[in-house]
């Protein structure tokens, strides 16, 4: 991943609700005199992700905020931004931010006392796959026992399940959308905790804000996957 990437300061810039959609993008032939309309689902589609009541209700969320803005640019920068999946798959308890804090299986901790940190959601990739594949066998590992209508993430590619298509012990072959953005290999671990999207602004005037007199103010912020960024990284 490119070094210009940014990952949201969700920490501090935590948004009161997060809405991840993925945009289809159908064709259709036409609607007839009869009201006949053929549509044909094509692999294409994209994510639109909408941060609903993000805080700026301190200085240093209002210098976040405007170093984020800096960043990007209006429409031009690119941000990695997190879409929490506890909504479809419920982290275990003492889960935070999609990972989990345990000591090692003999009890221990690493030597300077710290616990170790595991994804609060195991789910390995079985076969390797490429660009524009629309399908992913999944095997699960821990935190998770139903794989339809999830959402999960690779290097900040968000993708969203459906319904299995073949379950065999612990591995299930399901649809995704929007199709495999990069290639995956084999034995991959996924994000299913705490899974991330890589987007732009909405628009270039999406980070506008002003100054309330109580300064306690919430704002909305809209993105677009940068679905550029993918097929340009495929290109080269």
């Amino acid at each position: 991943m490119s070094a210009e990437i940014l990952l949201w300061p969700h920490e501090i810039l935590m948004p009161a609700s997060v809405e991840p959609n993925v945009v289809p993008f159908s064709r259709s032939g036409g609607t007839t005199l009869g009201g006949l309309q053929r549509v044909t689902r094509t692999d294409r589609g994209w994510w639109s992700i909408a941060y609903k009541g993000v805080p700026l209700h301190s200085p240093d969320c209002r210098r976040m905020w405007n170093a984020v803005r800096t960043h990007c640019s209006g429409m031009a920068g690119l941000v990695a931004v997190p879409v929490p999946s506890m909504d479809a798959a419920p982290w275990p308890a003492g889960a935070w931010q999609g990972f989990l804090s345990s000591p090692h299986d003999d009890g221990a901790a690493h030597s300077d006392g710290t616990p170790y940190i595991q994804s609060a959601i195991g789910v390995e990739l079985v076969d390797a796959v490429e660009i524009g594949a629309t399908s992913v066998t999944l095997r699960l590992v821990h935190g998770i026992e139903d794989l339809a209508g999830v959402r999960f993430s690779h290097e900040h590619a968000l993708y969203e399940t459906g319904f299995p298509t073949l379950i065999e012990g612990d591995e299930w072959t399901v649809p995704i959308s929007p199709a495999i953005r990069a290639p995956i290999p084999a034995g991959t671990a996924l994000e299913f905790g705490w899974p991330t999207c890589l987007v732009r602004l909405a628009g270039d005037r999406e980070m506008n804000t002003g100054l309330s007199a109580g300064r306690f103010d919430r704002v909305d912020v809209a993105f677009v996957e940068a679905a550029d960024y993918w097929s340009d990284l495929a290109a080269s």
